[in-house]
């Protein structure tokens, strides 16, 4: 079944049983044991089946060894082992839009992506929600997207990337886009790409693996463009602490409140962020404290080591409760206790 797309018929039972997980407490067939408090993870990878067959592809295609494997249980046993209840499965780079494809191939990898998350998340409730992906930038396939996302599939939000071919989030090109998430209220979950503006060979940073520029680059030509003025109910949240956006906010701001302003609106995760104390304390001095999010960005890294890395930053019980889940609440209700 994992390697098929699922029927429309097995997708609305899939759509109504996430709706109700909030509600259902019983002992399911096959699910995992809910560890004990609540903590939430926004930053969780997963590889569909289509995903791994077409990473696989690529890397191949591009003389490169194929590393390419995941297993849910692994996730499942990092979240138990950590004490984290609930994890919000997000695509793994480069998500499903591969340019050279056809359309119709990006469309349908986008839509075996997000029923194969869905199927996650029905199979254990509570412990799984779901960013679904979009075929960007094919603005008519990504609506399509959006209407199935949250029409059928019920899922919690979307998951973006900084940048698709070159054009980062400000682009005027994606204003429909962000009209209908904007009309749905959703959240939008930002990671960073690290195909960029540099050709990839020429790219210094490419070689250490550092992506975060563009995380600061898309929210700088969002600002720019006036997307957060424009879209304000779309609830943004940015992976990384918004990589070095706070670095450059004095300069960014300087003269324009309403840029600060914006920023303070948006949601961050704590991945990796928490484990280097200089990023921590310019990132906590600077974003509102009711918008950062704990974040683990697993498999990349582990669930435990990043939430030990949070605790080690000597927060109060109330600050590590917010990070942990109080500040995500508002934002995925269904798994709010």
């Amino acid at each position: 079944m994992e390697g098929k797309l699922i029927s429309r018929r097995t997708a609305l039972r899939i759509g109504g049983s996430l709706a109700m997980a909030a509600a259902h407490q019983s002992s399911v067939a096959g699910q995992s044991a809910r560890p004990a408090g609540r903590i939430i993870d926004v930053h969780h990878h997963y590889f569909a089946p289509v995903f791994v067959a077409r990473r696989r592809e690529q890397i191949l295609e591009s003389g490169g060894a194929n590393v390419i494997s995941w297993m849910a249980q692994t996730s499942l046993d990092q979240m138990d082992a950590a004490g984290v209840t609930t994890a919000i499965l997000s695509s793994a780079g480069p998500g499903v839009w591969y340019g050279k494809d056809s359309l119709e191939s990006n469309r349908a990898m986008a839509r075996e992506m997000n029923e194969f998350g869905v199927r996650l998340a029905s199979d254990h409730p509570r412990r799984y929600g779901l960013f679904a992906s979009l075929p960007l930038p094919d603005t008519e396939g990504s609506l399509r997207e959006i209407e199935h996302t949250f029409g059928t599939l019920k899922a919690d939000g979307v998951g973006l990337w900084s940048n698709f071919d070159g054009r980062f989030l400000g682009d005027a090109g994606y204003a429909p886009v962000f009209e209908e998430l904007n009309r749905r209220k959703a959240v939008a979950y930002v990671h960073p790409k690290i195909t960029s503006d540099f050709d990839d060979a020429a790219d210094p940073l490419r070689a250490l693996g550092i992506n975060w520029t563009n995380t600061t680059r898309t929210i700088i030509s969002m600002l720019n463009a006036g997307t957060f003025t424009r879209f304000p109910d779309i609830k943004f949240i940015f992976s990384h602490g918004g990589g070095l956006i706070w670095m450059v906010a004095p300069r960014l701001t300087l003269n324009a409140p309403e840029k600060l302003a914006a920023l303070k609106r948006l949601y961050f995760d704590t991945a990796q962020v928490c484990s280097n104390p200089g990023a921590w304390d310019v990132f906590t001095r600077s974003a509102d404290p009711t918008h950062i999010l704990f974040g683990s960005d697993c498999p990349y890294g582990n669930v435990g080591a990043m939430l030990k890395d949070l605790r080690s930053r000597n927060l109060t019980a109330g600050e590590a409760a917010a990070i942990e889940h109080g500040n995500a609440d508002p934002l995925l209700p269904r798994f709010r206790q």
